[in-house]
Protein backbone atom coordinates (compact mmCIF):
# COMPACT_ATOMS: atom_id res chain seq x y z
CA UNK A 1 0.00 0.00 0.00
CA UNK A 2 2.79 2.13 0.39
CA UNK A 3 2.32 2.97 -3.89
CA UNK A 4 2.60 6.82 -4.47
CA UNK A 5 -1.28 8.38 -5.40
CA UNK A 6 -1.75 9.29 -8.77
CA UNK A 7 -0.44 13.23 -8.26
CA UNK A 8 -3.05 15.18 -10.60
CA UNK A 9 -3.39 18.57 -10.76
CA UNK A 10 -3.40 20.66 -6.99
CA UNK A 11 -6.84 21.82 -5.80
CA UNK A 12 -6.21 24.87 -3.82
CA UNK A 13 -8.62 26.56 -1.46
CA UNK A 14 -10.17 23.61 0.48
CA UNK A 15 -11.40 24.48 4.04
CA UNK A 16 -9.83 22.69 6.94
CA UNK A 17 -13.02 23.27 9.27
CA UNK A 18 -14.36 20.00 10.23
CA UNK A 19 -18.17 19.90 11.33
CA UNK A 20 -19.45 23.12 10.55
CA UNK A 21 -23.29 22.68 11.12
CA UNK A 22 -25.21 19.43 10.99
CA UNK A 23 -23.47 16.72 8.49
CA UNK A 24 -25.85 14.48 9.00
CA UNK A 25 -26.70 12.15 5.50
CA UNK A 26 -29.91 11.76 4.11
CA UNK A 27 -31.77 8.86 4.98
CA UNK A 28 -31.95 6.50 7.75
CA UNK A 29 -28.93 4.31 8.96
CA UNK A 30 -28.21 0.85 7.06
CA UNK A 31 -29.19 -1.98 9.25
CA UNK A 32 -26.62 -2.24 11.44
CA UNK A 33 -24.74 -4.88 13.10
CA UNK A 34 -23.54 -5.77 16.90
CA UNK A 35 -20.36 -6.10 18.35
CA UNK A 36 -21.46 -10.40 17.78
CA UNK A 37 -22.00 -10.02 14.80
CA UNK A 38 -19.82 -12.07 11.84
CA UNK A 39 -18.72 -8.97 9.20
CA UNK A 40 -16.56 -9.84 6.39
CA UNK A 41 -14.54 -6.83 5.09
CA UNK A 42 -12.64 -6.22 2.37
CA UNK A 43 -10.32 -2.95 1.24
CA UNK A 44 -10.90 -1.40 -1.79
CA UNK A 45 -8.75 0.60 -4.37
CA UNK A 46 -10.44 2.91 -6.87
CA UNK A 47 -8.04 4.83 -7.55
CA UNK A 48 -7.18 3.32 -10.98
CA UNK A 49 -7.88 5.12 -14.16
CA UNK A 50 -7.06 2.87 -17.36
CA UNK A 51 -7.65 5.96 -20.29
CA UNK A 52 -4.95 8.36 -18.40
CA UNK A 53 -2.77 5.13 -17.39
CA UNK A 54 -3.13 6.63 -13.35
CA UNK A 55 -1.83 3.39 -11.33
CA UNK A 56 -0.95 1.11 -14.62
CA UNK A 57 2.06 3.03 -15.81
CA UNK A 58 5.05 3.64 -13.78
CA UNK A 59 6.66 7.03 -14.82
CA UNK A 60 8.79 4.98 -17.53
CA UNK A 61 6.36 3.50 -18.85
CA UNK A 62 6.57 0.07 -17.63
CA UNK A 63 3.76 -2.15 -16.00
CA UNK A 64 2.56 -0.84 -12.57
CA UNK A 65 0.58 -3.66 -12.08
CA UNK A 66 2.26 -7.08 -11.13
CA UNK A 67 -1.47 -8.85 -11.25
CA UNK A 68 -3.84 -7.44 -13.99
CA UNK A 69 -7.62 -6.92 -14.41
CA UNK A 70 -9.67 -9.26 -16.41
CA UNK A 71 -8.52 -8.90 -19.93
CA UNK A 72 -12.56 -8.08 -20.79
CA UNK A 73 -12.39 -5.29 -18.38
CA UNK A 74 -9.24 -3.83 -18.13
CA UNK A 75 -9.78 -0.82 -21.18
CA UNK A 76 -12.38 0.25 -19.18
CA UNK A 77 -11.20 -0.30 -15.52
CA UNK A 78 -11.97 3.49 -13.68
CA UNK A 79 -13.15 4.43 -11.03
CA UNK A 80 -14.81 7.21 -13.18
CA UNK A 81 -16.98 4.43 -14.80
CA UNK A 82 -20.03 3.82 -12.71
CA UNK A 83 -20.50 0.32 -14.61
CA UNK A 84 -16.63 -0.77 -13.29
CA UNK A 85 -18.27 0.39 -10.10
CA UNK A 86 -21.20 -1.78 -10.43
CA UNK A 87 -19.39 -4.69 -11.67
CA UNK A 88 -17.05 -4.38 -8.56
CA UNK A 89 -19.44 -4.29 -6.23
CA UNK A 90 -21.92 -6.98 -7.50
CA UNK A 91 -18.65 -9.17 -7.39
CA UNK A 92 -17.97 -8.43 -3.83
CA UNK A 93 -21.33 -9.61 -3.11
CA UNK A 94 -20.70 -12.81 -4.71
CA UNK A 95 -17.79 -12.75 -2.73
CA UNK A 96 -20.19 -12.85 0.37
CA UNK A 97 -18.16 -9.83 1.42
CA UNK A 98 -20.61 -7.34 3.86
CA UNK A 99 -18.85 -4.29 4.19
CA UNK A 100 -16.29 -2.48 1.27
CA UNK A 101 -14.02 -0.44 2.37
CA UNK A 102 -12.81 2.11 0.04
CA UNK A 103 -9.17 3.23 0.66
CA UNK A 104 -9.96 7.09 1.22
CA UNK A 105 -7.28 9.81 0.28
CA UNK A 106 -8.38 13.23 1.41
CA UNK A 107 -5.91 15.20 1.07
CA UNK A 108 -5.98 18.26 -1.88
CA UNK A 109 -3.63 16.36 -4.11
CA UNK A 110 -5.75 13.20 -3.78
CA UNK A 111 -9.65 14.82 -3.99
CA UNK A 112 -9.63 15.05 -7.84
CA UNK A 113 -10.23 11.09 -7.82
CA UNK A 114 -11.29 10.00 -4.69
CA UNK A 115 -14.35 11.86 -4.03
CA UNK A 116 -15.54 11.58 -7.90
CA UNK A 117 -15.03 7.95 -7.54
CA UNK A 118 -16.45 7.24 -4.13
CA UNK A 119 -19.83 9.07 -5.55
CA UNK A 120 -19.73 6.63 -8.56
CA UNK A 121 -19.56 3.95 -6.08
CA UNK A 122 -22.05 5.10 -3.69
CA UNK A 123 -24.27 5.98 -6.70
CA UNK A 124 -23.68 2.70 -8.30
CA UNK A 125 -24.54 0.60 -4.74
CA UNK A 126 -28.13 2.93 -4.43
CA UNK A 127 -29.02 1.67 -8.17
CA UNK A 128 -28.16 -1.94 -6.99
CA UNK A 129 -30.74 -0.97 -4.24
CA UNK A 130 -33.45 0.45 -6.16
CA UNK A 131 -33.49 -2.86 -8.05
CA UNK A 132 -33.78 -4.93 -4.79
CA UNK A 133 -30.04 -5.81 -4.93
CA UNK A 134 -28.02 -5.33 -1.49
CA UNK A 135 -25.23 -4.03 -2.47
CA UNK A 136 -21.97 -4.49 0.52
CA UNK A 137 -22.69 -1.39 2.94
CA UNK A 138 -19.67 1.03 3.03
CA UNK A 139 -17.07 1.38 6.18
CA UNK A 140 -14.19 3.71 5.65
CA UNK A 141 -10.46 3.09 5.56
CA UNK A 142 -8.39 6.18 5.66
CA UNK A 143 -4.99 6.01 4.49
CA UNK A 144 -2.96 8.16 6.88
CA UNK A 145 -0.35 9.15 4.18
CA UNK A 146 -3.01 12.00 2.79
CA UNK A 147 -2.89 13.40 6.72
CA UNK A 148 1.10 14.24 5.45
CA UNK A 149 0.54 15.82 2.39
CA UNK A 150 -2.55 17.73 3.71
CA UNK A 151 -0.15 18.85 6.65
CA UNK A 152 2.64 19.05 4.93
CA UNK A 153 4.49 16.51 6.76
CA UNK A 154 4.13 14.21 9.32
CA UNK A 155 0.94 16.02 11.73
CA UNK A 156 0.95 15.98 14.89
CA UNK A 157 -2.72 15.23 15.60
CA UNK A 158 -2.38 16.43 19.31
CA UNK A 159 -2.30 19.71 17.96
CA UNK A 160 -6.01 21.95 16.52
CA UNK A 161 -4.71 21.69 13.26
CA UNK A 162 -4.02 17.76 12.73
CA UNK A 163 -7.38 16.89 14.61
CA UNK A 164 -9.41 19.12 12.19
CA UNK A 165 -7.68 17.78 9.33
CA UNK A 166 -7.90 14.01 10.23
CA UNK A 167 -12.02 14.75 10.94
CA UNK A 168 -12.64 16.47 8.06
CA UNK A 169 -11.92 13.47 6.08
CA UNK A 170 -13.64 11.54 7.98
CA UNK A 171 -16.92 14.11 8.13
CA UNK A 172 -16.11 14.23 4.42
CA UNK A 173 -16.40 10.07 3.41
CA UNK A 174 -19.40 9.93 5.96
CA UNK A 175 -20.71 12.92 3.78
CA UNK A 176 -20.57 11.43 0.56
CA UNK A 177 -21.47 7.81 1.62
CA UNK A 178 -25.27 8.08 2.82
CA UNK A 179 -26.38 6.95 5.77
CA UNK A 180 -28.76 4.03 4.37
CA UNK A 181 -25.58 2.32 3.27
CA UNK A 182 -23.45 2.92 6.00
CA UNK A 183 -22.08 -0.66 7.83
CA UNK A 184 -22.81 -0.17 11.50
CA UNK A 185 -21.50 -1.91 14.47
CA UNK A 186 -23.59 -1.12 17.85
CA UNK A 187 -25.02 2.15 16.03
CA UNK A 188 -21.56 3.53 14.79
CA UNK A 189 -20.27 3.58 11.29
CA UNK A 190 -17.07 1.12 10.84
CA UNK A 191 -14.19 3.42 10.55
CA UNK A 192 -10.45 1.88 9.87
CA UNK A 193 -7.59 3.89 10.32
CA UNK A 194 -4.13 3.03 8.76
CA UNK A 195 -0.60 3.09 9.83
CA UNK A 196 0.30 5.70 13.13
CA UNK A 197 4.11 5.53 11.81
CA UNK A 198 2.80 7.92 9.13
CA UNK A 199 1.98 11.07 12.12
CA UNK A 200 4.36 12.67 14.14
CA UNK A 201 2.25 12.36 17.64
CA UNK A 202 -1.32 12.02 18.76
CA UNK A 203 -3.05 10.62 22.17
CA UNK A 204 -5.95 9.50 23.54
CA UNK A 205 -7.89 12.82 23.48
CA UNK A 206 -6.98 13.14 19.58
CA UNK A 207 -9.69 10.57 19.25
CA UNK A 208 -11.79 11.36 22.14
CA UNK A 209 -12.39 14.42 20.69
CA UNK A 210 -12.95 13.26 16.77
CA UNK A 211 -15.39 10.80 18.49
CA UNK A 212 -17.20 13.76 20.52
CA UNK A 213 -17.30 16.23 17.30
CA UNK A 214 -18.85 13.15 14.74
CA UNK A 215 -21.37 12.43 17.35
CA UNK A 216 -22.28 16.19 17.54
CA UNK A 217 -22.69 16.04 13.34
CA UNK A 218 -23.95 12.52 13.06
CA UNK A 219 -25.53 11.43 15.89
CA UNK A 220 -22.75 8.51 16.76
CA UNK A 221 -19.61 8.55 17.11
CA UNK A 222 -17.30 6.48 14.87
CA UNK A 223 -16.85 2.69 15.59
CA UNK A 224 -12.65 2.75 15.32
CA UNK A 225 -10.79 0.40 13.88
CA UNK A 226 -7.05 1.01 14.14
CA UNK A 227 -3.91 -0.41 12.75
CA UNK A 228 -1.90 -2.37 15.84
CA UNK A 229 0.65 0.71 15.02
CA UNK A 230 -1.59 3.18 17.37
CA UNK A 231 -0.19 1.74 20.57
CA UNK A 232 -1.30 4.95 22.79
CA UNK A 233 -5.05 4.88 22.34
CA UNK A 234 -8.20 2.66 23.12
CA UNK A 235 -10.50 1.81 20.34
CA UNK A 236 -13.41 -0.28 19.20
CA UNK A 237 -10.92 -2.65 17.61
CA UNK A 238 -7.52 -2.96 16.21
CA UNK A 239 -6.42 -4.76 12.63
CA UNK A 240 -2.72 -5.65 11.42
CA UNK A 241 -1.77 -4.60 8.15
CA UNK A 242 0.69 -6.30 6.25
CA UNK A 243 -1.09 -9.70 6.71
CA UNK A 244 -1.04 -10.30 2.47
CA UNK A 245 2.72 -10.89 3.11
CA UNK A 246 3.33 -12.03 6.54
CA UNK A 247 -0.02 -14.43 7.39
CA UNK A 248 -2.84 -13.83 9.27
CA UNK A 249 -3.13 -12.18 12.33
CA UNK A 250 -5.75 -11.80 14.89
CA UNK A 251 -6.37 -8.59 17.37
CA UNK A 252 -9.22 -9.47 19.85
CA UNK A 253 -12.25 -9.68 17.98
CA UNK A 254 -10.34 -8.71 14.71
CA UNK A 255 -8.92 -10.93 12.05
CA UNK A 256 -6.93 -9.86 9.21
CA UNK A 257 -5.80 -12.09 6.02
CA UNK A 258 -4.40 -11.90 2.83
CA UNK A 259 -3.99 -14.40 -0.70
CA UNK A 260 0.02 -13.67 -0.94
CA UNK A 261 2.21 -11.06 -2.41
CA UNK A 262 4.08 -9.90 -4.63
CA UNK A 263 5.33 -6.45 -4.92
CA UNK A 264 8.29 -6.91 -7.58
CA UNK A 265 6.09 -4.12 -10.35
CA UNK A 266 6.00 -1.77 -7.89
CA UNK A 267 8.22 1.37 -9.14
CA UNK A 268 11.38 2.66 -7.00
CA UNK A 269 10.86 -0.04 -4.48
CA UNK A 270 14.67 -1.37 -4.03
CA UNK A 271 13.62 -4.49 -1.21
CA UNK A 272 11.36 -6.83 -3.48
CA UNK A 273 8.88 -8.93 -1.25
CA UNK A 274 7.16 -12.40 -2.52
CA UNK A 275 4.63 -14.65 -0.78
CA UNK A 276 3.83 -17.14 -3.07
CA UNK A 277 0.26 -18.35 -3.03
CA UNK A 278 0.58 -21.66 -3.65
CA UNK A 279 -2.41 -22.19 -6.22
CA UNK A 280 -4.70 -20.64 -2.80
CA UNK A 281 -3.55 -23.20 -0.63
CA UNK A 282 -2.12 -20.00 1.35
CA UNK A 283 -5.43 -18.23 1.27
CA UNK A 284 -7.25 -21.52 2.22
CA UNK A 285 -4.98 -21.77 4.89
CA UNK A 286 -5.47 -18.46 6.41
CA UNK A 287 -9.08 -18.44 6.07
CA UNK A 288 -9.00 -22.37 8.15
CA UNK A 289 -7.35 -19.95 10.88
CA UNK A 290 -9.72 -16.87 10.94
CA UNK A 291 -12.89 -19.81 11.02
CA UNK A 292 -10.89 -21.05 14.08
CA UNK A 293 -9.85 -17.88 15.68
CA UNK A 294 -13.67 -16.93 16.94
CA UNK A 295 -12.74 -13.26 15.49
CA UNK A 296 -16.36 -10.98 14.49
CA UNK A 297 -14.68 -8.62 12.06
CA UNK A 298 -12.32 -10.63 9.21
CA UNK A 299 -10.69 -8.01 7.27
CA UNK A 300 -9.35 -8.94 3.48
CA UNK A 301 -5.95 -7.98 2.20
CA UNK A 302 -7.14 -6.84 0.21
CA UNK A 303 -9.72 -6.76 -2.93
CA UNK A 304 -8.04 -5.48 -5.46
CA UNK A 305 -4.28 -4.01 -4.98
CA UNK A 306 -3.12 -4.72 -8.43
CA UNK A 307 0.59 -3.38 -7.84
CA UNK A 308 1.86 -5.77 -4.80
CA UNK A 309 -0.81 -8.17 -6.17
CA UNK A 310 -2.70 -9.02 -2.77
CA UNK A 311 -6.02 -8.92 -5.00
CA UNK A 312 -8.76 -11.58 -4.36
CA UNK A 313 -11.07 -9.62 -7.29
CA UNK A 314 -11.49 -11.17 -10.65
CA UNK A 315 -7.99 -11.23 -12.52
CA UNK A 316 -6.00 -11.56 -15.79
CA UNK A 317 -4.30 -14.17 -13.50
CA UNK A 318 -6.32 -16.51 -11.83
CA UNK A 319 -9.97 -15.72 -12.97
CA UNK A 320 -12.50 -16.17 -10.16
CA UNK A 321 -10.56 -18.26 -8.52
CA UNK A 322 -9.95 -16.31 -5.20
CA UNK A 323 -13.08 -15.03 -5.42
CA UNK A 324 -14.24 -18.40 -5.15
CA UNK A 325 -11.58 -19.17 -2.44
CA UNK A 326 -13.06 -15.76 -0.38
CA UNK A 327 -17.10 -16.93 -0.52
CA UNK A 328 -16.27 -20.13 0.81
CA UNK A 329 -14.05 -19.26 3.75
CA UNK A 330 -16.22 -17.01 4.21
CA UNK A 331 -19.17 -18.95 4.32
CA UNK A 332 -17.56 -21.47 6.27
CA UNK A 333 -15.57 -18.62 8.95
CA UNK A 334 -19.88 -17.83 10.05
CA UNK A 335 -20.77 -21.14 10.10
CA UNK A 336 -17.81 -22.36 12.98
CA UNK A 337 -19.07 -21.93 16.31
CA UNK A 338 -16.63 -23.50 19.19
CA UNK A 339 -18.54 -21.71 21.85
CA UNK A 340 -20.55 -25.03 22.55
CA UNK A 341 -17.78 -27.38 21.96
CA UNK A 342 -15.70 -29.00 25.11
CA UNK A 343 -12.35 -29.15 24.24
CA UNK A 344 -10.52 -27.42 21.20
CA UNK A 345 -6.98 -28.79 19.44
CA UNK A 346 -4.44 -28.42 17.08
CA UNK A 347 -1.38 -30.20 15.18
CA UNK A 348 1.82 -28.65 14.95
CA UNK A 349 3.09 -29.76 12.06
CA UNK A 350 4.32 -28.15 8.76
CA UNK A 351 1.00 -27.36 7.46
CA UNK A 352 -1.09 -26.61 11.13
CA UNK A 353 -4.29 -28.48 11.40
CA UNK A 354 -6.35 -26.23 13.38
CA UNK A 355 -9.75 -26.86 14.85
CA UNK A 356 -10.11 -23.81 17.46
CA UNK A 357 -6.94 -23.38 18.72
CA UNK A 358 -4.10 -21.97 16.37
CA UNK A 359 -0.43 -21.22 16.58
CA UNK A 360 0.09 -17.30 16.63
CA UNK A 361 2.05 -15.51 15.25
CA UNK A 362 5.64 -17.44 13.70
CA UNK A 363 8.37 -15.21 14.50
CA UNK A 364 10.72 -13.38 16.60
CA UNK A 365 10.57 -15.13 20.43
CA UNK A 366 7.87 -17.54 19.11
CA UNK A 367 9.11 -18.67 15.57
CA UNK A 368 9.40 -22.51 15.40
CA UNK A 369 10.50 -25.16 12.81
CA UNK A 370 9.78 -28.53 12.03
CA UNK A 371 11.62 -32.29 12.19
CA UNK A 372 10.47 -36.00 11.58
CA UNK A 373 10.57 -37.51 14.81
CA UNK A 374 9.66 -41.52 14.68
CA UNK A 375 6.00 -41.36 13.17
CA UNK A 376 5.30 -37.61 12.97
CA UNK A 377 6.27 -34.36 12.75
CA UNK A 378 7.68 -32.41 15.78
CA UNK A 379 7.59 -28.78 16.11
CA UNK A 380 10.66 -27.70 17.91
CA UNK A 381 11.31 -23.55 19.17
CA UNK A 382 13.59 -21.72 17.15
CA UNK A 383 16.76 -20.83 18.71
CA UNK A 384 19.94 -18.42 17.85
CA UNK A 385 20.50 -14.98 18.21
CA UNK A 386 18.13 -13.02 19.89
CA UNK A 387 15.38 -15.95 19.71
CA UNK A 388 14.34 -17.39 23.29
CA UNK A 389 12.76 -20.29 22.19
CA UNK A 390 8.51 -20.49 22.46
CA UNK A 391 5.48 -21.80 20.21
CA UNK A 392 2.91 -19.41 21.26
CA UNK A 393 -1.15 -20.42 20.69
CA UNK A 394 -4.10 -18.39 20.40
CA UNK A 395 -7.31 -20.28 21.57
CA UNK A 396 -10.28 -19.10 19.68
CA UNK A 397 -12.48 -16.39 21.53
CA UNK A 398 -15.40 -18.33 20.91
CA UNK A 399 -14.28 -21.43 23.03
CA UNK A 400 -13.00 -18.93 25.99
CA UNK A 401 -11.99 -15.16 25.74
CA UNK A 402 -11.43 -13.01 29.17
CA UNK A 403 -13.62 -15.57 31.40
CA UNK A 404 -11.82 -17.06 34.28
CA UNK A 405 -12.46 -20.51 34.91
CA UNK A 406 -10.41 -24.19 35.11
CA UNK A 407 -9.77 -25.68 31.91
CA UNK A 408 -7.47 -28.72 31.21
CA UNK A 409 -4.24 -28.50 28.68
CA UNK A 410 -2.90 -31.82 27.52
CA UNK A 411 0.46 -30.99 25.18
CA UNK A 412 1.65 -34.54 23.00
CA UNK A 413 6.02 -34.31 23.21
CA UNK A 414 8.63 -36.45 22.55
CA UNK A 415 10.38 -38.00 24.64
CA UNK A 416 13.94 -37.63 23.92
CA UNK A 417 16.79 -36.45 26.61
CA UNK A 418 16.77 -35.97 30.21
CA UNK A 419 16.05 -32.00 30.15
CA UNK A 420 12.40 -30.46 30.49
CA UNK A 421 9.72 -28.23 29.39
CA UNK A 422 6.89 -26.11 30.37
CA UNK A 423 3.97 -24.39 29.74
CA UNK A 424 3.05 -20.53 30.73
CA UNK A 425 -0.53 -19.65 30.23
CA UNK A 426 -2.38 -16.51 30.41
CA UNK A 427 -4.18 -16.32 34.11
CA UNK A 428 -5.64 -14.23 35.61
CA UNK A 429 -3.40 -13.17 38.11
CA UNK A 430 -0.67 -13.17 35.36
CA UNK A 431 -0.16 -13.64 31.53
CA UNK A 432 2.66 -15.68 32.12
CA UNK A 433 1.91 -18.05 35.09
CA UNK A 434 4.05 -20.57 34.60
CA UNK A 435 3.26 -24.62 35.09
CA UNK A 436 5.89 -27.34 36.54
CA UNK A 437 8.75 -28.07 34.75
CA UNK A 438 7.75 -31.50 32.97
CA UNK A 439 10.80 -33.72 33.29
CA UNK A 440 12.25 -35.90 30.02
CA UNK A 441 13.04 -39.56 30.87
CA UNK A 442 14.74 -40.50 27.31
CA UNK A 443 12.02 -42.95 26.10
CA UNK A 444 12.73 -41.79 22.84
CA UNK A 445 8.69 -42.23 22.34
CA UNK A 446 5.66 -39.64 22.15
CA UNK A 447 4.03 -39.14 25.13
CA UNK A 448 1.23 -36.73 26.95
CA UNK A 449 1.08 -34.49 29.72
CA UNK A 450 -2.30 -33.17 30.99
CA UNK A 451 -2.27 -29.96 33.01
CA UNK A 452 -5.11 -28.55 34.81
CA UNK A 453 -5.00 -24.64 35.07
CA UNK A 454 -7.42 -23.33 37.71
CA UNK A 455 -7.21 -20.06 36.54
CA UNK A 456 -6.86 -19.83 32.88
CA UNK A 457 -8.18 -15.99 31.53
CA UNK A 458 -7.29 -16.34 28.28
CA UNK A 459 -7.69 -12.37 27.18
CA UNK A 460 -4.85 -12.58 24.58
CA UNK A 461 -2.64 -10.75 26.85
CA UNK A 462 0.85 -12.41 25.56
CA UNK A 463 2.88 -11.57 22.72
CA UNK A 464 0.93 -11.49 19.51
CA UNK A 465 -2.39 -11.67 21.32
CA UNK A 466 -1.40 -15.59 22.31
CA UNK A 467 -3.09 -17.15 25.14
CA UNK A 468 -0.14 -19.70 25.98
CA UNK A 469 3.32 -20.20 25.14
CA UNK A 470 5.41 -23.41 25.57
CA UNK A 471 9.06 -23.07 26.52
CA UNK A 472 11.16 -25.74 26.13
CA UNK A 473 14.14 -24.20 28.82
CA UNK A 474 17.09 -23.75 26.04
CA UNK A 475 18.20 -21.03 27.39
CA UNK A 476 19.07 -23.50 30.67
CA UNK A 477 19.42 -26.32 29.33
CA UNK A 478 20.84 -26.01 26.04
CA UNK A 479 18.84 -28.86 24.63
CA UNK A 480 15.94 -28.61 22.30
CA UNK A 481 11.98 -30.35 22.85
CA UNK A 482 9.96 -31.52 20.42
CA UNK A 483 5.51 -31.05 20.34
CA UNK A 484 2.79 -32.58 18.38
CA UNK A 485 -0.71 -32.38 19.28
CA UNK A 486 -2.39 -29.60 21.92
CA UNK A 487 -5.64 -30.12 23.47
CA UNK A 488 -7.53 -27.73 25.72
CA UNK A 489 -10.65 -29.29 27.51
CA UNK A 490 -13.85 -27.09 29.63
CA UNK A 491 -13.26 -30.98 31.83
CA UNK A 492 -11.49 -33.34 32.73
CA UNK A 493 -10.38 -35.58 29.39
CA UNK A 494 -11.61 -39.32 29.42
CA UNK A 495 -11.06 -40.09 26.15
CA UNK A 496 -7.81 -40.78 24.68
CA UNK A 497 -6.36 -39.95 21.17
CA UNK A 498 -6.36 -42.16 18.17
CA UNK A 499 -3.07 -41.70 16.71
CA UNK A 500 -1.92 -41.64 12.49
CA UNK A 501 1.74 -42.48 11.20
CA UNK A 502 3.40 -39.50 9.04
CA UNK A 503 2.67 -39.72 5.37
CA UNK A 504 5.72 -38.56 3.12
CA UNK A 505 5.18 -36.29 0.08
CA UNK A 506 4.55 -38.05 -3.25
CA UNK A 507 5.93 -37.20 -6.87
CA UNK A 508 3.48 -39.16 -9.89
CA UNK A 509 2.77 -38.56 -13.25
CA UNK A 510 -0.72 -38.05 -14.30
CA UNK A 511 -2.78 -41.65 -15.10
CA UNK A 512 -0.30 -43.27 -12.44
CA UNK A 513 -2.19 -44.99 -9.49
CA UNK A 514 -0.53 -44.59 -6.41
CA UNK A 515 -1.34 -46.37 -2.64
CA UNK A 516 -0.72 -44.96 0.27
CA UNK A 517 -0.76 -47.23 3.37
CA UNK A 518 -2.63 -45.40 6.26
CA UNK A 519 -1.35 -46.56 9.55
CA UNK A 520 -3.35 -45.45 12.88
CA UNK A 521 -3.47 -46.47 16.56
CA UNK A 522 -5.96 -45.69 19.05
CA UNK A 523 -5.03 -46.40 23.15
CA UNK A 524 -8.69 -47.24 24.22
CA UNK A 525 -8.99 -49.47 21.18
CA UNK A 526 -11.42 -47.76 19.41
CA UNK A 527 -12.01 -48.33 15.87
CA UNK A 528 -10.78 -45.16 13.76
CA UNK A 529 -12.21 -43.69 10.48
CA UNK A 530 -10.38 -42.12 7.96
CA UNK A 531 -11.58 -38.94 5.65
CA UNK A 532 -9.87 -36.29 3.50
CA UNK A 533 -10.13 -32.79 5.04
CA UNK A 534 -11.39 -31.06 2.77
CA UNK A 535 -12.19 -34.18 -0.16
CA UNK A 536 -10.11 -34.00 -2.59
CA UNK A 537 -11.18 -34.91 -6.42
CA UNK A 538 -8.28 -37.30 -7.31
CA UNK A 539 -8.02 -38.94 -4.05
CA UNK A 540 -9.86 -41.52 -2.53
CA UNK A 541 -9.41 -43.77 0.72
CA UNK A 542 -9.80 -47.22 0.24
CA UNK A 543 -10.57 -50.32 2.23
CA UNK A 544 -8.42 -53.38 1.27
CA UNK A 545 -9.84 -57.13 1.40
CA UNK A 546 -6.92 -57.89 4.82
CA UNK A 547 -8.83 -55.16 6.55
CA UNK A 548 -6.16 -52.19 5.55
CA UNK A 549 -7.04 -48.94 4.15
CA UNK A 550 -5.11 -46.91 1.72
CA UNK A 551 -5.33 -43.59 -0.29
CA UNK A 552 -5.31 -43.93 -3.76
CA UNK A 553 -4.05 -41.18 -5.68
CA UNK A 554 -4.90 -41.46 -9.28
CA UNK A 555 -4.68 -37.53 -11.18
CA UNK A 556 -5.53 -37.10 -14.83
CA UNK A 557 -3.38 -34.54 -17.22
CA UNK A 558 -5.36 -31.91 -15.97
CA UNK A 559 -4.49 -32.17 -12.69
CA UNK A 560 -0.53 -31.21 -13.29
CA UNK A 561 0.71 -27.85 -12.08
CA UNK A 562 4.15 -26.42 -11.02
CA UNK A 563 3.21 -26.43 -7.42
CA UNK A 564 2.12 -29.24 -5.34
CA UNK A 565 -1.28 -30.04 -3.47
CA UNK A 566 -2.10 -30.23 0.22
CA UNK A 567 -3.72 -32.84 1.31
CA UNK A 568 -4.91 -33.67 4.45
CA UNK A 569 -5.84 -36.95 6.06
CA UNK A 570 -7.83 -37.07 9.25
CA UNK A 571 -8.14 -40.34 11.66
CA UNK A 572 -11.18 -39.95 13.92
CA UNK A 573 -11.99 -42.48 16.71
CA UNK A 574 -15.86 -43.28 17.80
CA UNK A 575 -15.18 -42.39 21.47
CA UNK A 576 -16.94 -39.31 23.82
CA UNK A 577 -16.16 -36.85 22.15
CA UNK A 578 -14.50 -38.25 19.49
CA UNK A 579 -11.00 -37.47 18.85
CA UNK A 580 -8.84 -36.91 16.22
CA UNK A 581 -5.51 -36.86 14.54
CA UNK A 582 -4.34 -34.91 11.02
CA UNK A 583 -1.43 -35.89 8.27
CA UNK A 584 -0.99 -33.04 5.94
CA UNK A 585 1.70 -33.69 2.85
CA UNK A 586 2.18 -32.50 -0.81
CA UNK A 587 1.61 -34.25 -3.93
CA UNK A 588 3.52 -33.28 -7.02
CA UNK A 589 1.77 -33.74 -10.15
CA UNK A 590 4.71 -33.33 -12.83
CA UNK A 591 4.11 -32.74 -16.40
Amino acid sequence: MRIKPWAATVVAGLTLSAFSGNLRPAGRAGAGWTSDSKIACAYFFYWYDAASGAHFKNPDGSDAMTHHPPGDVINNYTYTDPAWCRRELLDMRAANVDVILPVYWGDHHNVVWSKPGLRNLVAAALRLAAEGVQPPRFGLFLDTASLGIQYGGKPDLRTSRGRSILTKMISDFWSIVPASLWAVVDGKPLTFIYWADLVRDYNQRTFDIISKRFQGAFGAPPYFVLEASWEKVRASGAFVWGVALNGPRTMGRIGSLGPGYDDRAVYGRPLKSVRDREQGDVYKAAWDEIATSGVRIATIETWNEWHEATEVAPSYEYGRQFLDITAEGIRRWKEADFSKTSFVWTDLGRFPYVRGLRPALRAQDGAWRVRNLGNREGAYPEHGGKLSGFIYLDVGNEFIYAAPREVWVTVEYYDGGTDGWHLEYDGVPNPYTRTETVPLTDTKKWRRKTFCLPDAFFGGRQNYGADLRIGDDFAADKRINYFGRVWIWKSTPSNKQPALIRIDDVELVPNEIVEIPLITSDPDGQAVGLTLDPPFRFAKILAKPDGSRVLQLHPNPNDSRHLPYRVTVLATDNGTPALSDAATFLVKVKF
